[in-house]
């Protein structure tokens, strides 16, 4: 199969196509053909050479994709060929085919396209693990996302404003903060870096 593969570090320029073998199927795995893949910043990190992959892990890029399962594992339950996915993955993303344990995949509704569902696992599940899992968010309560024009940052946002959150969000520039204004289901709080955040934050 072809993927995007590297043999050394360094920037885009290293990137060229190539031929793979397939990866083999474990039991508990789906076999997805990739139609999108996500890009972000680990990726960037492996190909400079400063963020090996997990023991194990393909060392192919690629840590999301989105696309159809073509081969389900023998202990895999809920899911046949043909259903469209998408899957936070260890590596493996940028190529035609790529495995994940089904733990790690997830139907994609019929309102998201490809290239949206793509981009949905790292970051969507990311900011839900630590605003609901780990802090332990509840409607009503006060968020306070840095960082807010970042992938993990709208997508933290959207989740609270959705959940009953109020958000109060930090942003750089006016750049980002304009992404938080477009993203957010509704106008959260806007603070910059051209004063204390915090003290502001506490004020509101």
């Amino acid at each position: 199969m072809r993927a995007v593969i590297f043999d050394q570090f360094g920037d885009e320029s290293v990137l060229h196509l190539g031929e793979v073998d397939p990866p083999p199927l474990g039991a508990e795995e789906l076999r997805i053909r990739v139609r999108v893949a996500g890009v972000n910043r680990a990726d960037l990190l492996q190909r400079q050479g400063h963020y090996p992959p997990p023991p194990g892990a393909s060392p192919i890029l690629g840590m999301e994709c989105a696309g159809e399962v073509i081969e389900v594992g023998s202990n895999v339950e809920g899911w046949t060929a043909g259903d469209r996915a998408m899957a936070l993955l260890a590596g493996g993303g940028y190529a035609e085919e790529t495995v994940v344990h089904h733990g790690s995949a997830m139907h994609v509704p019929d309102l998201l396209s490809d290239d949206e569902a793509g981009g949905i696992p790292e970051v969507f599940l990311t900011a839900y693990l630590n605003v609901f899992e780990l802090a332990r968010a509840c409607t009503g309560e006060t968020l306070l996302v840095h960082g807010g024009g970042s992938g993990v940052g709208t997508a933290a946002t959207t989740l609270a404003k959705l959940a009953g959150l109020r958000v109060i969000v930090t942003a750089g520039c006016a750049k980002s903060a304009s992404v938080v204004w477009r993203t957010a289901p509704t106008k959260p709080s806007i603070t910059t870096r051209r004063t204390s955040s915090s003290g502001r934050a506490a004020r509101m």
